[in-house]
């Protein structure tokens, strides 16, 4: 059975599976989680602290690991090449603080691979592609509906940068969906992407930096409020009130009308659920007619799924998800 190789990259320094969080388009983790993730591990460093463990990934990523080998090899004989995927030693860029863990690393024999769909071969931004040389390798699995182009997430941002780091020209990124649909997207090089990648890598070494030397976080902005709720998890009573200046009094204004127009139309549902309940009675759905007598809706009210007693754990105070607005006499 082959040996599952597990990530090699520090997480005191940027590696190419984190860059889709540091551009904010990952739907797992935030630039300051990233942050916060690769402070703590400087921090460990520091004190001479054991390495902070890894959150668990989730049954679906275990599966993916179980599964990767098995796609990378599918993706080679779909593509005609040879494939090492047992790499042992990551990838390190020569100028910036960038690595990788390679998942494989496929042998181009200079062929050239057109955009064909019906053989699960997509060509990511181009009609066709070259297999000069050596190329990036990268498995990846998920539940969702097959797509033409392979979420920025989940495969490009991160060959991008092992593209940077090994200097290869090419990827293949063989993405099982649903577990019944093998797709395989080929990249090149890409210099405005790769531009991108140099300047947010920089910046996040930039903020490492900081707390290196002074001990304090750079943040990013807040992506969500609960971005901001995890980044300024306590609150200093001592501190003084924020003067927000007239563009972030809008913003405040404007959440006050929002939650105004909210509780509007919630009291307009509740009246509306409450008189159709009181109609329907013990009746489990009720059709509705629009002017002409024409059925457009069922409504259904059945039972809710019964649960089992439990009991809810103490938990310590944190930060509150929203705000708290008083609006003041004028």
């Amino acid at each position: 059975m082959d040996k599952i190789i597990g990530k090699l990259s520090d997480d005191a320094v940027m590696s190419c599976s984190r860059l889709p969080a540091i551009m904010g388009v990952s739907g797992f983790s935030t630039p300051n989680d990233e942050l916060r993730k690769s402070i703590a591990s400087l921090d460990a460093r520091a004190k001479n602290l054991p390495e902070p463990k890894r959150a668990a990934a989730g049954e679906a990523a275990d599966w993916g690991n179980k599964m990767e080998n098995e796609i990378l090899r599918a993706t080679a004989e779909r593509l005609q090449c040879s494939i090492d995927y047992q790499i042992t030693e990551r990838v390190q860029h020569d100028e910036l603080p960038l690595q990788g863990s390679l998942d494989g690393i496929l042998e181009g024999d200079g062929r050239v691979i057109e955009h064909d769909p019906s053989a699960g071969i997509y060509i990511v931004g181009a009609d066709s592609i070259t297999l000069d040389g050596p190329g990036i390798a990268e498995a990846k699995l998920t539940g969702v509906m097959p797509l033409d182009e392979p979420a920025p997430y989940r495969g490009p941002w991160q060959c991008q940068g092992l593209i940077m780091c090994t200097g290869y020209k090419w990827s293949a990124i063989g993405t099982l969906y649903r577990g019944t649909e093998l797709r395989i997207y080929l990249m090149a090089a890409d210099p405005v992407m790769q531009s991108k990648i140099r300047a947010d890598v920089l910046d996040f070494a930039e903020r490492l930096a900081v707390f290196e030397r002074d001990g304090v976080a750079d943040w990013y902005p807040a992506l969500t409020p609960n971005d901001a709720q995890e980044t300024f998890r306590v609150v200093e009573d001592d501190l003084p009130a924020v003067e927000l200046d007239q563009e972030e009094s809008d913003l405040v204004m404007d959440l006050i009308a929002a939650r105004q127009a909210k509780s509007a139309a919630q009291k307009l549902i509740n009246s509306a659920q409450t008189q159709i309940m009181d109609r329907m009675g013990l009746h489990p759905t009720a059709m509705a007619k629009d002017e002409n007598g024409e059925v457009f809706a069922e409504v259904s009210w059945g039972m809710s799924a019964a649960r089992k007693a439990y009991a809810v754990e103490a938990k310590p105070p944190k930060r509150a998800g929203t705000l708290k607005i008083k609006e003041l006499d004028r």
